[in-house]
């Protein structure tokens, strides 16, 4: 569905009683905000701000748009070619990450180094990588533009923040709409470039889990299948466009 991850806002005006629960991995306070961006860098939703201390795979948790994938779209119905080049009908939608994220069937990630670094690990992750700059590239296009954004939060109310994060990414949305006059391209600039690619320079606490009636260990084995699934059907598809004696642009 896109591409999820999370970028940290420097809260310049930290009030000193919230300082040492906003200074994260960042040598500064700040504000944790999660998007999710599709393939023409148009911010689909945000969750937060959290403060910086919190990691992905603890905002991600309380995050209610990733958490109703696994509900509202589990009737999404894709195809995919399984190890031996036979079309085979898959349901339930995903979003691409980092491995900073919790290993659940909606969320896919990269292989890491210690799981195996085989050719078809190896082809998938590398594809994957590449495919999910999209979000990077919206969080760069925010804070390249707004100063609000690139300087930090002048302001010390939370909801001041937020309000001014939300409305520095409708604006951002709004850029896409204005420069295209015609719908934009299925795919942006993979691997070629594309016109009209729309290239511009107190969060909720409440723990929220799509997956509340699968164990720990029942999401892994199904993260574990679909990400298989999907480095499988790469190969395959990969291999078929040599065969043709086509290019293949990143899937």
């Amino acid at each position: 569905m896109g591409s999820v991850d999370v970028v940290h806002v420097k809260w310049s005006n930290c009030p000193a009683v919230d300082y040492n629960r906003s200074k994260g991995k960042e040598s500064y306070p700040s504000f944790a905000f999660e998007c999710i961006s599709d393939f023409n860098r148009r911010i689909r939703h945000v969750h937060g701000p959290q403060f910086g201390t919190r990691n992905d795979k603890h905002i991600v948790k309380m995050d209610v748009g990733v958490g109703s994938i696994a509900g509202v779209y589990s009737n999404v119905a894709w195809n995919y070619f399984d190890e031996y080049g036979k079309v085979i009908n898959e349901n339930g939608a995903y979003l691409i990450c980092d491995n900073g994220y919790l290993q659940w069937p909606t969320l896919i990630c990269p292989f890491m180094r210690s799981e195996g670094n085989t050719p078809l690990e190896s082809c998938f992750s590398e594809n994957l990588e590449s495919v999910r700059k999209d979000v990077e590239c919206c969080f760069g296009i925010l804070k390249g533009r707004w100063k609000s954004l690139d300087r930090g939060f002048q302001y010390r109310d939370i909801v001041t923040c937020q309000h001014i994060f939300f409305a520095c990414c409708v604006l951002h949305n709004m850029m896409l709409d204005e420069m295209v006059q015609e719908p934009p391209p299925t795919r942006v600039g993979r691997g070629c470039c594309m016109p009209n690619d729309g290239v511009w320079l107190e969060g909720p606490t409440d723990y929220v889990d799509g997956n509340v009636n699968a164990s720990t260990t029942n999401l892994k084995m199904k993260f574990h299948r679909r990400r298989n699934i999907l480095a499988h059907h790469l190969w395959v598809w990969k291999s078929k466009c040599k065969d043709m004696e086509i290019t293949p642009m990143n899937a």
